[in-house]
């Protein structure tokens, strides 16, 4: 009967905790049902109630009442930081524009209220913390009581309603009001007094809880329940903090309708001073006041922000507040915008370097901005180009370039020796002028003409003679990698072949960049009254290209800018091109050849001026050396310098003709101009190639279908991958013998002899592709059959057959190739091609197969020789 009724008891107290309250404490019926025991479980089932279903749904209740609870009341993050992603996105955004605009011009922010924003997303004040010695105790505090010597007890009282400690053996004994220390020594005396023999050790336990109050521009004012020993910046934290209308510097702490502190944040975010943050007691109010003045400060100091202002009077005052000038400050260039007496914007220059500029009166929403000094450097000289140590050094008067470049061992290797640019700005506008400098002749003599007096910002550039290299190789692999990245962003093989890079222009574009920038400005400050100084050179020199004209410029001058003369130079004469502007209805062309021989004596009788073009000429019948390349079962093969006109049959001469073991039916000759030509036919088809692909696609995929272009893509990859053979036929036992005409030879020509063949080849659509021992008495029909005969996919009326000097013949038809009656001999291939028809659907992509597959088929049946 016992256990019945205390299952009831419980079933009760179930019941009661989850119906009967409008804010039910679960604790007391999860305390229930973990204390529960199996006679109590089963004294309930008795009666009709399942425990264990009833305990599930208490869990279930308490997770939905917690999710309830945090919906109802969402965590306070102010400033509406509550998408941290957003946030992130913004400040990224703000900090890309922020680098565009100067900055005593970007957006301010006004200083400390992002103390407040990004807290935790719930208030748990800390209560391990030790208990201050003045603090208040009041009704709900805990005190812990621990008795020793001739009693041992431990005792946890809670000061009551009526604010005393209800002690047994002792009666009530009232605390309230009293601080901490003032209650350790009442309850010491009280004990020693009453109960001999005992002494007591006190401490504080859970301290009780207040209701404060947070009014006037908080981020979200109201009433909070916090930590007895919270202070006025715990409860701002609770509260969200303080909207930006909100004052910083005169936060109130009333009591009871008085004021009894106030609390100015500045201290703490400016010194770390927390002295003035006093405790909160019930019934506080913490009242945020509107901000009333502010001025703001941009620019050069270290936190540029809008201020408070409180006790701030002066200029120097505001920018104590913003940390002080950075060190590039311009302070004596510092400007006030301000709102006048009558009420129109105005703006004050003010010097922050003396006294009257600093102590100049702060007028409520000023805007000083604080200008960094200029970037412009005085008194340098800057030395640029191919030297070891480049930079500025400082000038002074009398400085000249023998005291900058006081040697030749400061220079690159391959220094330009004959004509260094020096660059001076001229005043006032500041426009270039570029003179000449003779590095050579200051070696020699330091008191030559060349050795300029140099003045404040002027510039040295050093050029070189000869290529550099390194620099290119560089410029080259970075061109690659992004031609390599572009073609993956429009989805090209990788194969692809990469465009052609011209390593001569690379280098002189890197040699030049220097003097590219010269010109640009050059350029920028040309007009109609002055043009731009700047003139051109071509032809036979290392570096030919657009230079500026110095005064006194030569032609000899010029050429030596360029980096001189090549070998091929014609050095008697040069041409120039002038434009004659002084008619203004027509620009006229004139050219007018020079001396080069007395200009390099130094008899100059020619000046040039702005945009004359200098022609450095070829020396006639000059050429590059041309080189053959002879392999194979050749006497003496290797690579032959040729001479212009020689031929094909001089140079067998030369190598001593054809072994015993090679071939001269089957000689294989190529040419570098036709297998570039080829090549370039080839990229002409795969362009056509990708775009009918991506044609098809969009087409198909507008109609609703999809698009199978599997085997064009498949073709694509296969034209990315072929390289153009760039074989001329020949007939080479006619062309020795006198019988056909001669081949003229080229540069980059290249002739291979092979050796004798025993066989014949049958590639292509037959069942088994592989070679076959000659046989006179079987035509190219044998031979097919040979190899199992043709696929279904063969195009029977292609057929054709390669021969062993690169011929081909149609044994069945005449058409594209020529078509001849001939035997099957040594050496030659059969192609048994695809019949492209059967297999592709765009008419483009039928003969990409045929050319393709016949140029993989031809270039088997070469590499086989």
């Amino acid at each position: 009967m016992k256990r019945y009724i205390s299952a009831l008891i419980l079933v009760g107290l179930f019941h009661t905790s989850l119906a009967y309250a409008a804010n039910p404490d679960l604790s007391q019926a999860r305390q229930l049902c973990n204390n529960a025991t199996p006679a109590q479980k089963q004294a309930a089932r008795a009666a009709g109630y399942d425990v264990d279903s009833l305990c599930a749904s208490l869990r279930n209740q308490v997770a939905n009442s917690t999710n309830q609870i945090n919906i109802q009341t969402p965590a306070v993050l102010p400033r509406e930081f509550k998408d941290e992603n957003k946030l992130g996105l913004e400040k990224n955004k703000h900090q890309k524009t922020s680098e565009k605009i100067a900055k005593v011009d970007q957006p301010l922010k006004k200083f400390g209220y992002s103390l407040f924003a990004g807290e935790p997303t719930t208030y748990t004040p800390v209560g391990n913390i030790p208990v201050p010695a003045n603090y208040i105790v009041g009704p709900g505090d805990l005190v812990r009581v621990q008795l020793y010597g001739k009693e041992n007890q431990s005792y946890e009282l809670q000061v009551g309603r009526d604010g005393a400690l209800q002690f047994p053996e002792l009666g009530p004994i009232y605390v309230s009001g009293l601080s901490y220390d003032e209650l350790k020594a009442r309850l010491n005396e009280q004990i020693q007094e009453q109960i001999i023999g005992v002494q007591a050790n006190i401490s504080m336990g859970e301290l009780r809880s207040i209701q404060v109050f947070i009014v006037g521009e908080a981020y979200r004012p109201g009433a909070y329940t916090v930590s007895s020993l919270s202070t006025i910046l715990n409860a701002l934290y609770v509260s969200g903090g303080i909207k930006e209308i909100g004052s910083l510097r005169n936060i109130q702490l009333k009591r009871n309708g008085r004021l009894i502190s106030t609390l100015d944040l500045y201290d703490l975010l400016l010194k770390g001073d927390t002295r003035k943050d006093r405790r909160l007691q019930a019934g506080d109010v913490v009242f945020i006041p509107s901000v009333k003045k502010t001025a703001s400060i941009a620019g050069e100091v270290v936190r540029p922000a809008i201020y408070e202002l409180k006790n701030e009077k002066s200029l120097a005052d505001l920018v104590n507040l913003a940390g002080g000038f950075l060190p590039n400050a311009a302070a004596d260039a510092s400007r006030v915008q301000r709102i006048d007496t009558k009420g129109v914007m105005t703006v004050v220059d003010v010097d922050l370097k003396v006294s009257s500029g600093r102590n100049s009166r702060l007028h409520n929403g000023d805007l000083l901005q604080i200008f960094p000094v200029l970037e412009k450097q005085e008194n340098i000289v800057t030395v640029e180009g191919h030297l070891y140590r480049p930079g500025s050094y400082s000038w002074y008067p009398g400085l000249r370039v023998s005291d900058i470049i006081k040697n030749p061992n400061i220079l690159r290797a391959n220094a330009n020796l004959d004509f260094a640019l020096l660059v001076r700005e001229t005043k006032p506008l500041k426009s270039l002028k570029p003179l000449k400098v003779n590095l050579r002749e200051i070696f020699k003599d330091k008191n030559s003409s060349f050795n300029l007096h140099l003045e404040s910002r002027d510039k040295i550039i050093i050029l070189n003679n000869a290529i550099d290299e390194l620099a290119t190789e560089e410029k080259i692999k970075q061109i690659k990698l992004e031609e390599k990245e572009l073609n993956q962003a429009k989805n090209i093989s990788q194969n692809a072949k990469a465009a052609n890079i011209n390593k001569q222009e690379i280098a002189i574009e890197i040699r030049n960049e220097l003097v590219a920038q010269i010109i640009t400005q050059l350029q920028a400050q040309a007009n109609l009254n002055s043009p731009a100084q700047i003139i051109s050179i071509n032809g036979a020199v290392k570096f030919p290209g657009e230079y500026p004209l110095t005064e006194n410029m030569a032609a000899v001058d010029l050429i030596y800018a360029a980096g001189g003369l090549v070998e091929s130079a014609y050095a008697i004469e040069a041409e120039v091109t002038r434009y004659d502007l002084n008619d203004p209805l027509e620009a006229k062309v004139s050219h007018t050849t020079i001396d080069l021989q007395q200009e390099f004596l130094g008899n100059v009788s020619f000046q040039l001026k702005p945009h004359d073009q200098l022609n450095i000429k070829v020396t006639p019948e000059y050429r590059d050396f041309a080189n053959v390349e002879v392999s194979g079962e050749i006497k003496f093969p290797g690579t032959y310098r040729i001479q212009r006109g020689e031929t094909l049959s001089q140079l067998m001469k030369r190598v001593g003709g054809v072994n015993s073991f090679g071939s001269v039916r089957a000689a294989v000759f190529s040419r570098k101009e036709l297998r570039e030509h080829e090549q370039k036919q080839l990229r002409k088809l795969q362009q056509r190639l990708r775009q009918d692909v991506a044609s098809a696609e969009l087409e198909n995929k507008n109609i609703g279908k999809s698009a199978d272009v599997e085997s064009a893509k498949s073709l694509l990859e296969v034209l990315d991958t072929t390289e153009a053979t760039g074989r001329l036929v020949i007939d080479l036992a006619g062309i020795i013998n006198g019988t056909v005409e001669d081949v003229v030879l080229k540069d980059g020509d290249d002739l291979y002899i092979p050796a004798r063949r025993q066989e014949v080849t049958v590639v292509g659509e037959v069942q088994v592709p592989t070679s076959h021992l000659f046989d006179t008495g079987l035509d190219f029909d044998d031979y097919i059959e040979r190899s199992g005969g043709e696929k279904e996919t063969a195009n029977s009326d292609a057929i054709y057959i390669v021969k062993a000097d690169g011929s081909v013949i149609l044994p069945n038809q005449s058409g594209w190739l020529s078509h001849r009656e001939e035997e099957i001999e040594a050496g030659d291939t059969i192609v048994v091609p695809l019949d492209a028809s059967r297999v592709d659907q765009l008419e483009l992509w039928s003969k990409v197969s045929s050319i393709v597959y016949q140029l993989a088929l031809g270039a088997a049946a070469v590499k086989s020789f």
